[in-house]
């Protein structure tokens, strides 16, 4: 009864701390899944909806002002006064540059056309309402061009300031168009798409479908949502995330936000809401079949093993009890195994064994440490067993009992990743070798401080070259190393700036784009505008003061990102981004550094200095993979904004190095 009684106490015992735990990991994991995935999706939803929106704003800043452009021509204010076709070539021309411009008009202020550059109408303008032409009109169904498009228009002053008419450009959203390459493609597991909703509930998307959706095709719940997004949006205010909106309607989850100056239009990143929560779906069904799974193997697991030990741990328990234990462990304290050739005699054997070691080893270390400051351990290969000197455990938080030399659960539990990683490779190379090796490394103490050791061990073998023990010694280096460490990083940083100087930086980043794996790393070259004016405008303490305010303000930037930042001299200032977040959304951190470096600061003079400073950017591995290039990229592109006005950034592409114009001369990654 008691045998019984014993074997299904042990298995009901395993299977609560089998099943339980299991069941509530399930639950926890479960939740936490649902809620992490669906965030995820979300933001993945808003993040790259609002990065593709941005190629869209471009495009319509580019048909306005090329409308504005036109309109101040004096061939253009000549033709509309006096209708003489006087602008035709410079229209023709205009529209030769452009291949999302269908046509190029010139029309009245009565709405006649006077002029078309493909001469696709004539007499009255399709599309003309009397209170006047709309900057960016909605999508429209033109019969001159047998196709569905929009207008942008910009009103012509004549000489006496009147109006004279209006420059008009019929804009294409086919699928060779700009809109329509800015729209392509879809994600979230092609489950989401971009697209432009017009005010009258019209939709151009390319994503989806490959050719343009009208309202026709639009989910009946979300026609309905057309006008709230137009009225919740604002068009004077930034095209950002902080102005980003959401919506869920029916089947499907929307972000929406606006097109800069344009009333008409507003953008939207459409998905179908499934595609939020079926990722998660998948894995729960995963993780409750592990469950499922780890719970039928507990069981089996525990009447095999439990059924096949119990009679032996009943024996052996019996011969334990007879062992007096009043004083402790010590030499004679045995189990009786002379006639005893059984399994159960093997283990009763290999405990007698045991204790004699403990006893001896106990004995051993306590005289080795009591004689030294040094820390001790000691691997045995053929009992596989720690043993470490108590100085050892009072210093670091050690539970050796299942710690092997290098299984993570020794001085490598006490490591960082890098530490940990070095510490195996010693390892191994000492066991290959079987010989000494000497190390160094950051470990944690019991208090949670972390310190410098040094570890010295070498390895003890049999006649046959058989690995028999590890013996080790670890000794505290940490005040030497911290001075070591202190020396070398004010080696390291650029006195004035505080940041990484030049040959850091290029060092941290060549080990960064080495490691980086999958993942892409963003560069950005920043360069203060009109530095020379300041210094010889305000002097050099001041010029001083601005290299330390543009410092600061960039810092805060990769500070506990992940990323870090030098600087190469002078007011040439370098950023490398590795969080992938970061990444992806480089080139809104760009214009926010040169919203804060213009707010300024106020020098010690009461003297407010307003700081301009043009950006370039290059990521890897889209532009490159080689650390020089990967800068020099970088520089050529902040030398192209330097040449086309300077307080913005730039993207780099391949054409800003082919005619080495944008290319600064000054500059060398090596200097």
């Amino acid at each position: 009864m008691r045998k019984s009684t014993l074997k299904f106490g042990l298995i009901g015992v395993l299977l609560i701390f089998a099943i339980v735990p299991s069941i509530i990991l399930g639950l926890v994991g479960t939740f936490a899944t649902i809620n992490y995935s669906k965030d995820v999706r979300e933001n993945e939803l808003a993040a790259v909806s609002l990065s593709k929106s941005g190629a869209i704003d471009a495009l319509f800043s580019g048909y306005t002002e090329g409308a504005a452009s036109l309109a101040k021509m004096g061939a253009v204010i000549e033709n509309a006064e006096k209708n003489n076709n006087a602008a035709e070539n410079e229209l023709k021309a205009f529209i030769s540059e452009s291949g999302d411009i269908i046509d190029a008009l010139i029309v009245d202020k009565n709405g006649v056309v006077l002029v078309s550059a493909k001469r696709s109408q004539t007499g009255n303008f399709e599309h003309y309402d009397e209170g006047g032409l709309l900057s960016v009109s909605g999508l429209l169904t033109w019969e001159s061009y047998q196709t569905d498009a929009f207008y942008v228009s910009h009103a012509i002053k004549g000489a006496s300031g009147n109006e004279a008419g209006y420059v008009v450009f019929i804009v294409s959203v086919n699928a060779n168009s700009g809109i329509g390459r800015a729209l392509n493609g879809t994600y979230l597991d092609g489950r989401a798409y971009l697209a432009l909703v017009d005010s009258d509930g019209n939709t151009v998307n390319f994503g989806a479908s490959g050719s343009p959706m009208n309202s026709g095709q639009l989910d009946g719940a979300f026609k309905g949502e057309v006008r709230h997004i137009f009225d919740s949006t604002n068009v004077t205010d930034k095209n950002s995330a902080e102005n980003m909106k959401t919506g869920k309607t029916g089947k499907l989850s929307f972000v929406y936000g606006i097109i800069p100056d344009v009333n008409t239009w507003r953008w939207v990143g459409i998905a179908d809401s499934t595609a939020l929560t079926d990722f998660a779906s998948q894995r729960n069904i995963i993780i409750w079949a592990a469950v499922a799974v780890v719970c039928v193997l507990a069981l089996l697991l525990a009447f095999v093993i439990i059924g096949k030990f119990v009679n032996n741990m009943q024996q052996m328990l019996r011969e334990m009890s007879n062992i007096n234990t009043d004083e402790g462990i010590s030499s004679s304290m045995r189990f009786d195994t002379k006639h005893d050739k059984s399994e159960l005699g093997a283990i009763k054997n290999s405990f007698n064994e045991f204790l004699d070691e403990v006893v001896l080893n106990s004995e051993r270390y306590r005289t080795i440490a009591s004689l030294s400051d040094n820390m001790l351990f000691e691997w045995d290969f053929h009992k596989e067993r720690m043993y470490v000197s108590d100085n050892l455990l009072a210093k670091f938080d050690l539970n050796i009992s299942n710690a092997t030399l290098s299984n993570g659960r020794f001085l490598d539990s006490l490591m960082e990743q890098e530490f940990a990683d070095k510490y195996k490779r010693d390892i191994n190379t000492l066991l290959k070798n079987l010989t000494n090796y000497t190390g160094e490394y950051q470990v944690k103490t019991r208090s949670g401080a972390v310190v410098w050791i040094s570890c010295k061990a070498t390895c003890i073998t049999n006649r046959l070259g058989e690995a028999l023990r590890v013996i080790g010694v670890l000794t505290d280096i940490d005040n030497e190393k911290k001075l070591e460490v202190q020396l070398s990083e004010r080696a390291s940083y650029d006195f004035l700036s505080q940041l990484y100087n030049r040959s850091t930086f290029i060092k941290k980043l060549t080990t960064q784009l080495d490691r980086r794996g999958p993942n892409k790393v963003g560069l950005m070259f920043i360069d203060v505008d009109d530095f020379k004016f300041i210094n010889d405008r305000y002097g050099h303490a001041v010029g001083d003061e601005v290299i330390r305010f543009v410092a600061d303000t960039i810092r805060k930037k990769v500070d506990d990102r992940g990323g870090f930042a030098g600087r190469f001299g002078g007011d040439e200032f370098v950023l490398c981004y590795t969080n992938q977040d970061d990444v992806a959304n480089l080139e809104q951190i760009a214009m926010d550094i040169i919203d804060e470096l213009y707010v300024g600061y106020t020098t010690a003079d009461d003297m407010l200095i307003n700081v301009r400073a043009s950006i370039g950017i290059s990521y890897c591995p889209q532009h490159t993979e080689d650390c020089n290039e990967l800068i020099a990229y970088a520089d050529t592109a902040m030398y192209f904004v330097k040449k086309n006005g300077k307080t913005n950034y730039h993207v780099y592409v391949p054409e800003d190095s082919a005619s080495g114009e944008y290319e600064d001369p000054e500059f060398e990654v090596g200097k």
